[in-house]
This record gives C-alpha cells, sequence and structure tokens, in this order.
C-alpha cells in the first residue's frame, strides 16, 4: 500500500505510516553470461520480460495488448517471456495468447531459480511491469541494477518509486506500451539514457539510512 491508501482504507495517521525503500535481490549483483538459460526455455526472439505471478493485479494480459498494438502499429515483432508461479489466472493469459496470435513467441517459465533470472534480465529488450499495486515492487529495482530498461505503470504511488528512470505506460491505453518499444528499440540513447538513470535512482534509495528512520520510529 501506498500512505495514501493506508490512510484511506484504515483511518491511520499519514505520520504513523513510514515506507521503507526495497533493495534488489542479492543475486542481481552477479550476472552469469550463460546463454544455456536462453537456450533451455527455447527463447530465439528478442523480448520483454515480466517476472511475476499470475494474479489478474499484475495485469499480464496488457503487454498481450501491447505486443499486438506494436506489430499493428508499427510492424515490429517482438516477444514475451513470463517468469511466475500459477495463482487463478494462468490459463486465462495462455487462452488470450492463443486468441492474439502471439503462442509462438511467448514464454511461461513458471517458477525461476534465482540464479537464472539476472540473464534473463540482461538479455531483455525491456522489463515491463503493467501492474495495479506498488509501490514495494522489486523487479524495477532489480532492473535498474542489472542496466535493463523499465516500462512502469503511470499511478500515483508506483511512478514515485522510478522517478526519471522509467517510460510510464498508461494502464488503459496498451498502445502507451507499444510507442515507447517502438522507441526504446530504435534509438540506443534512450536506451543508455534509462539504464544510467536507473542507477542513479538506486544511489537515491541507497542514500536514504532506514536505520535511523526505524530508530525514530521506536523513539516515538
Amino acid at each position: 500500500f501506498s500512505k495514501r491508501r493506508a490512510v484511506k482504507a484504515y483511518g491511520l495517521e499519514e505520520s504513523r505510516i513510514h515506507v521503507f525503500p526495497l533493495k534488489p535481490a542479492i543475486s542481481t549483483h552477479r550476472i552469469e553470461k550463460n546463454k544455456t538459460v536462453i537456450q533451455k526455455y527455447g527463447i530465439d526472439f528478442p523480448y520483454i520480460f515480466y517476472p511475476s505471478q499470475f494474479w489478474p493485479h499484475k495485469n499480464h494480459i496488457y503487454l498481450l495488448k501491447g505486443i499486438k498494438k506494436l506489430e499493428e502499429k508499427y510492424n515490429i515483432k517482438i516477444g514475451l517471456v513470463f517468469a511466475g508461479s500459477d495463482k487463478g489466472n494462468l490459463q486465462y493469459i495462455r487462452d488470450y495468447t492463443r486468441k492474439l496470435g502471439l503462442e509462438g513467441r511467448t514464454r511461461f517459465l513458471g517458477f525461476v531459480e534465482n540464479d537464472e533470472i539476472p540473464l534473463l534480465y540482461s538479455e531483455s529488450i525491456s522489463l515491463v511491469m503493467p501492474t495495479y499495486f506498488g509501490p514495494t515492487n522489486i523487479p524495477p529495482l532489480e532492473a535498474f541494477q542489472i542496466g535493463v530498461p523499465v516500462l512502469y505503470s503511470d499511478k500515483d504511488g508506483l511512478k514515485e518509486q522510478v522517478g526519471n528512470a522509467a517510460l510510464l505506460m498508461d494502464l488503459k491505453r496498451p498502445e502507451t506500451m507499444a510507442d515507447h518499444l517502438k522507441n526504446l528499440v530504435e534509438d540506443s540513447s534512450l536506451r543508455e539514457y534509462l539504464i544510467t538513470e536507473g542507477k542513479e535512482q538506486l544511489k537515491v534509495i541507497d542514500n536514504i539510512d532506514s536505520i535511523k528512520v526505524l530508530e525514530s520510529i521506536l523513539e516515538d
């Protein structure tokens, strides 16, 4: 929950709600350049990556619509790689993938071991995360750590997490995802800019002294 939603939902005083910055997983600090992981999962196309459990609010369907828009609007064909366990919505996403004719360039990896995740990030065009909830989402921070561009939800409580380091998507308009991907594929300077900004955003997070914040809370 963001502070604003916690205040509204539970009637809490905002001064008593503290949001701690999360950190990327330790495994993202090291990348084994081993293409056998890509071969293992049969990924033989350029792709965007979304590691997330298959809950409806994680909005996997938005990626399918966005990729289809990218093909229809710009004649650019890239694929999707999903990593995450089924929480009740996987079959619906599989069915919709077939409906759009995207099954040939979509991979559902299920649960993926920690040591495989960094390479799946690093070989991708971008992390694309159209979730409805945050701001405690780890994947953008992992992408920043590895040096991968991020497309993220343009919603209050989420966009503050990424600052200037991500391209923001209108969750009502999948074509915004398509537009961003088109620019990202065609403009290498945009890619480098986002990677640099991602590293800077991690520095901002690292400079927040969580221990001192916690001490002040306990003292209060």
